[in-house]
């Protein structure tokens, strides 16, 4: 079942609803490029959350901590979403 989103009621931003803890999430702020790094890769602010691509999307947490929690078990967080709505 895909994690539930929404659009942010101020911003317009997609929000998508972690798995884990049930918070919900600004893509956006999780994807913004704060800068890169010498080899050229791009930085990304700490604290703004974490991402995780599995099979075939992509899910989005609060933090690294649920995106661990998540990568160990992900199926059962992933059956025991609820549906979009």
């Amino acid at each position: 079942m895909p994690p539930a989103r929404r659009r942010h009621h101020r911003r317009g931003a997609a929000l998508a609803v972690d798995l884990v803890c049930g918070r919900e999430v600004a893509e956006g702020d999780v994807d913004a490029v704060t800068g890169h790094v010498p080899g050229g890769a791009p930085e990304r602010a700490s604290g703004t959350g974490a991402k995780r691509f599995y099979r075939g999307r992509w899910y989005y947490f609060c933090s690294l901590d649920c995106r661990l929690k998540f990568m160990a078990t992900p199926d059962e967080f992933i059956e025991g979403a609820a549906p979009e709505g």
